[in-house]
C-alpha cells in the first residue's frame, strides 16, 4: 500500500499542537496541526537547523512574533519562515486560531530521536527569552525554567 490515511476533526482539534509524524508515518515532511484559545500562545520561540516551515491559517487571528516583529495573522493566510528565523505563535485575544504548520528536510537523518512527537526535531527553543506576551508570567517563566533544566539533563 502507497498511502497513509487519517481522520482529523478541525472543530475540535485538541488545544495546543497535534503531531501527524506517526498517524501517517511520515519521513520527509513534518506536518502540525495548531489550535491556540483565545489570547494563549507558544510559551517559548524557536528557530531551526535546518527545516524551514510553512504557516496555513486556517481559522481566526492572532500575531506570528518572528525576530522581533509581530506579523498579523488571519484566516487565509500563509506564511513561510527560513529555519533561523527565531518564530512563535499567538492567538488574538479575542479569537482561537487554528494552523497547519508543514516543515521539510532533507529526507536522511530525520526524526534525530526515534521516540520524537515530530518528524523534524531540529527545533532549537530559546527558554530564556519568552514571547512578549509572557515576558511577566510567572507561571511561564518558571515552566521554561524547568523545561531549560530538563534539557541540559538529556545532554
Amino acid at each position: 500500500m502507497n498511502y497513509k490515511k487519517t481522520t482529523v476533526d478541525y472543530k475540535n482539534l485538541p488545544e495546543w499542537v497535534t503531531f501527524l509524524r506517526k498517524n501517517l508515518n511520515l519521513k520527509g515532511v513534518g506536518v502540525g496541526l495548531i489550535h491556540l484559545l483565545p489570547g494563549k500562545g507558544y510559551r517559548f520561540l524557536h528557530q531551526h537547523k535546518e527545516q524551514e516551515e510553512v504557516y496555513f491559517i486556517l481559522e481566526g487571528q492572532g500575531i506570528i512574533h518572528i525576530d522581533g516583529e509581530d506579523v498579523a495573522v488571519t484566516k487565509g493566510d500563509i506564511i513561510k519562515i527560513d529555519p533561523k528565523g527565531n518564530r512563535a505563535l499567538k492567538a488574538a485575544d479575542d479569537s482561537d486560531l487554528v494552523a497547519i504548520c508543514i516543515g521539510g528536510v532533507p529526507k536522511t537523518g530525520y526524526p534525530q530521536n526515534p521516540e520524537s512527537k515530530s518528524l523534524i526535531d531540529d527545533g532549537i527553543p530559546d527558554y530564556d527569552n519568552p514571547p512578549h506576551w509572557y515576558a511577566n508570567d510567572k507561571y511561564v517563566i518558571n515552566y521554561l525554567k524547568n523545561l531549560k533544566e530538563k534539557q541540559s539533563l538529556k545532554t
